[in-house]
């Protein structure tokens, strides 16, 4: 089933959970209602059976009556919930267990679903999927890990959409003035997805690499900002400019016994060519970046582990 009309009989069955509540909070004031007719023939029972007082026929109903009340109060439990808010909430569930396997979907991994698409704004054919086909034209080979990405926030039908689309350079730059007049808080989540989109595979080449920095450039990120992604995101790029990684510090100046645990981090010997300290803090990059889909598990440990190892290779290649 489409993820989106998932999504639309999901909101339906929100609806109904609503309505449901509402039926349950219709049927506790019946029975309040109830309650109270009951404490009034009871009242007038006494009177004529009896002969007792009113007043004191009044006092000892409502006590026995508003007994259970006291005592829910005096253990802090919700007497709104009770007695029918435990049928509604197994309703509920079952309902929405029925419709979980149908879907094929939990109900937090649709909530997860809508957050992402909500984060990206509306019309996301007209604003987003540009750049989405950009990125997927400039890696056609890692297809596969891009469908696998992607479903996490588009529809198997808006996911062919996207590869069959062709968008011009004219358009790309409209988008651009767009985005540039957004805010922060809009283009971000964008971003965010397409740095992550360009790691799917093996990595951020630089033709990838350079359509990043430009983006950022129109839409008017500042230098702090770039800087940040800059450091985030440069561990897993597949290929280095020398003027990035060459140091006017020469090897023969570096005192081996410091550096040694830095090159035992990136697991390499202190002999180690420079090729070879790039190709290790690729490796180790790929295994434990934190926004690698993989790693969504273990996000903390690997913002750990990544600090350590940026600071290994800062250290070695200067």
């Amino acid at each position: 089933m489409n993820k989106n009309e998932i999504v639309r009989q999901y909101k339906w069955l929100r609806v109904l959970r609503v309505f449901l509540i509402i039926f349950s909070g219709i049927l506790m004031l019946l029975l309040t209602c109830l309650v109270y007719a009951i404490i009034v023939f009871g009242v007038i029972f006494l009177n004529e059976k009896l002969g007792l007082d009113y007043r004191f026929c009044f006092f000892v109903l409502w006590l026995i009556m508003f007994f259970p009340l006291f005592i829910s109060l005096t253990k802090r439990e919700n007497i709104m919930n009770k007695p029918f808010g435990p049928i509604v909430n197994k309703l509920s569930n079952m309902l929405f267990r029925h419709y979980e396997k149908k879907w094929g979907m939990t109900e937090q991994q649709i909530k997860t679903y809508i957050a992402k698409r909500e984060e990206l704004g509306k019309r996301m054919d007209i604003y987003v999927f540009p750049y989405i086909r950009r990125f997927c034209n400039l890696n056609e080979e890692g297809r596969k890990e891009q469908e696998s990405f992607l479903s996490g926030y588009l529809s198997e039908d808006e996911i062919n959409f996207v590869y069959r689309q062709i968008y011009s350079d004219s358009l790309i730059l409209d988008m651009n003035k767009y985005w540039r007049k957004r805010p922060l808080s809009e283009k971000k989540p964008l971003l965010d997805l397409l740095f992550k989109l360009a790691i799917v595979q093996d990595g951020i080449r630089n033709d990838e690499w350079n359509l990043l920095m430009n983006i950022m450039m129109q839409w008017g990120f500042n230098k702090y900002y770039i800087e940040f992604y800059k450091n985030r995101y440069s561990p897993l790029r597949t290929e280095f400019d020398e003027s990035e990684y060459r140091s006017n510090v020469s090897k023969q100046d570096r005192t081996v016994s410091y550096l040694k645990p830095f090159y035992e981090i990136l697991g390499l010997e202190e002999t180690a060519t420079d090729d070879e300290i790039k190709g290790a803090y690729h490796n180790l990059a790929l295994q434990h970046h934190p926004d690698l889909p993989k790693n969504a598990g273990r996000v903390n440990e690997c913002e750990t582990l990544m600090a350590k190892i940026n600071e290994a290779y800062e250290k070695v290649r200067n």
